[in-house]
């Protein structure tokens, strides 16, 4: 079962649950989410899927017009995405990037975005206890790794774990693979974490069996954490790398900011809210976005590229400024 094959079915038994009757409003936020989810796809690059749709089913147009027949609009795209900005040629690490952005947070203005609120909540929400590491699977969650950092620096892991990495030392394809499991799982009708957990970690481990570098880095990595539990923080969609980490590791927990809908069930005790339509929201604000690109994992630690863009700095030190103010 691959991605496209599982979505292609999923829309096409969604489609015809939904057409030709009176709706709800749960039901029409549904709908709206189905089109977000092929939208958010296109806008990171992968259009394959809402092409394929809408060449076999139609499903783009008969999605959008239920919500016609309804008096309604799809969600509308938020931001563009960072493709077009530039990075140094230097590499930095994590800690150094957050000493610089910090100091310029302390001139900056605080952003206007109340996005950021949402990013404080999920902070809130995530808690934060004793012999418990914290690890912050960026770019997307610079901002809650930020906000736990100005409570201090014990437990808190920033991974650029991202899929840069992945084909860096696993080659093209690994994150497809990776997320494979989670379609098997779905397509075998499991709907409750416990037994998607047990389903998908023996074929993650198959996979990173045939990635050694990849593997080795994941292993050292989480080798070198003391605590006796491991919560991976991401913002969302499959959580295929903190399932990935968990399968190498049974201390390893997840939360999320948001899932796709066809997760939801699965990770339902593990996701801070259901509003898929936001998950690109989080993931495009600048200083979990445009400021950094993974360069490299040297003795244990993370390096990056930051962006050349003045602009990108100034925003992402107005996020952070907005995020920290009491």
């Amino acid at each position: 079962m691959s991605f496209l094959s599982f979505n292609e079915k999923y829309y096409a038994d969604e489609l015809e649950r939904l057409e030709g009757r009176p709706l709800g409003r749960e039901e029409l936020l549904k709908v709206k989410r189905l089109l977000k989810l092929l939208d958010d796809l296109e806008e990171e690059g992968y259009p394959q899927l809402g092409a394929a749709l809408e060449r076999d089913r139609r499903a783009v147009s008969r999605l959008r017009g239920i919500l016609r027949a309804h008096g309604e609009e799809p969600f509308p795209a938020k931001r563009p995405p960072a493709a077009a900005f530039s990075y140094s040629g230097a590499e930095t690490d994590i800690d150094t990037l957050f000493a610089d952005l910090c100091a310029r947070a302390e001139w900056a203005e605080p952003s206007e975005d109340g996005f950021l609120l949402n990013i404080r909540d999920y902070c809130r929400w995530l808690g934060r206890q004793r012999d418990t590491a914290y690890v912050f699977l960026l770019r997307d969650t610079f901002l809650p790794y930020v906000y736990f950092r100005g409570q201090g620096p014990e437990g808190l892991y920033p991974w650029v774990i991202n899929r840069d990495f992945l084909r860096q030392t696993a080659g093209e394809g690994a994150d497809d693979a990776l997320r494979r499991p989670v379609y098997e799982a779905l397509e075998a009708g499991i709907c409750d974490f416990p037994a998607f957990s047990a389903f998908c970690k023996p074929r993650i481990r198959a996979v990173l069996d045939g990635c050694p570098v990849l593997k080795a880095a994941l292993t050292d990595l989480l080798r070198s954490v003391p605590e006796g539990r491991v919560v991976a923080v991401e913002s969302g969609y499959c959580g295929t790398v903190p399932l990935a980490l968990s399968a190498l590791d049974e201390r390893v927990d997840i939360r999320l900011y948001t899932t796709a809908p066809y997760l939801l069930e699965i990770y339902r005790d593990k996701i801070f809210c259901e509003n898929f339509e936001h998950l690109r929201s989080f993931e495009t604000l600048q200083s979990q976005d445009a400021l950094m690109q993974y360069a490299s994992l040297r003795d244990g630690k993370f390096y990056v590229r930051t962006a050349s863009d003045p602009h990108v700095w100034t925003t992402a030190a107005s996020e952070l400024r907005a995020l920290l103010e009491p």
